[in-house]
């Protein structure tokens, strides 16, 4: 009698067994199930939160969904993340993410993303050297015709024309039924540009009071300037004959510092009518040039297409 419960005690441990080794078994391919429906949910729940422009919602939610991604993928997350501080305005952040990442094999799109976010915040001779680097492989196609653009683009901003000029050239040679032909076509005119020779002005000025305000077309100065000296150069030479030399000291010393202040202000004058023009000019140039989108087209995840 012992024996048979012993033996029955027995199937009963090998049943339970059984049972639980079957269940065990199966868990994985139920939680793969599992996670392969949530990344899908949450790969929708992330795109709809983009294109409703709820950027730090967006970041946080693709943090949660990166767990259940396979590691190759995740890389394209991590940009996915970086965009995003980018669309919210945290230049900062972004710069910080992205010059962690090692520098032996730079990602073209993250270092297009780089040099724009150092363009935000004004370090423009920064962003040309980051998209000039030359230890970043640029694949031909969109991808080296973006980089053609914006290093046109930035090139422009710091104030490098030819730099720019040379960039939108050889991107038109190579991609001719892009905007770079009329982005080259644009910057060619910068040698046309009018523009003022600061010492010329000066001289003017020193010669007659006023002339090297109008040379650099600042007229209401010129007429200050020489109402001014006129004035105060017959106020010395009324007191000296009048006999009062103090006075006339006086009115000369003024007339010397309005006189000297003449030819320094068509100094001034001179360069802001330079700056002015090439403002404007910048302007003009960075107008053809398309909005920067770090996730437009390729650049956005599969996962999330």
């Amino acid at each position: 009698m012992p024996c048979r419960i012993t033996a029955r005690y027995k199937a009963a441990s090998y049943r339970r067994l059984f049972a639980v080794a079957t269940l065990l078994l199966a868990a994985p391919g139920v939680l793969f199930a599992a996670s392969d429906g949530f990344v899908d949910r949450q790969a929708s729940f992330v795109r709809g939160l983009y294109r409703e422009g709820r950027y730090f919602e967006c970041i946080a939610e693709t943090r949660r969904l990166m767990r259940y991604v396979p590691s190759p993928r995740r890389h394209e997350l991590e940009y996915f993340i970086s965009a995003n501080y980018y669309q919210a305005r945290q230049y900062r952040t972004v710069i910080r993410r992205l010059t962690a990442l090692p520098p032996a094999s730079p990602d073209p799109a993250s270092r297009l993303l780089l040099s724009q976010s150092l363009a935000r915040l004004g370090d423009y001779a920064e962003a040309v050297r980051t998209i000039e680097s030359a230890d970043t492989s640029w694949p031909e196609g969109t991808m080296e015709q973006e980089r053609f653009i914006r290093a046109a683009q930035l090139s422009t901003l710091a104030g490098n024309f030819a730099l720019a000029y040379d960039e939108a050239e050889r991107g038109a040679a190579k991609y001719p039924a892009s905007i770079l032909p009329t982005l080259r076509d644009g910057l060619s005119e910068h040698g046309t540009l009018p523009s003022r020779s600061r010492p010329l002005a000066a001289a003017l000025s020193a010669v007659v009071p006023g002339a090297g305000q109008t040379y650099a077309g600042r007229y209401t100065d010129a007429i200050w300037s020489v109402t001014a000296v006129l004035a105060l150069g017959a106020g010395t030479a009324w007191a000296w004959r009048q006999g009062h030399r103090g006075a006339a000291f006086t009115f000369g010393f003024f007339a010397t510092l309005v006189y000297a202040g003449g030819v320094y202000g068509a100094w001034n004058a001179a360069d802001s009518y330079n700056r002015s023009r090439t403002d404007r000019f910048r302007s003009e140039v960075l107008r053809m040039v398309p909005e920067y989108e770090p996730l437009r087209g390729e650049y956005f995840p599969a996962i999330f297409r």
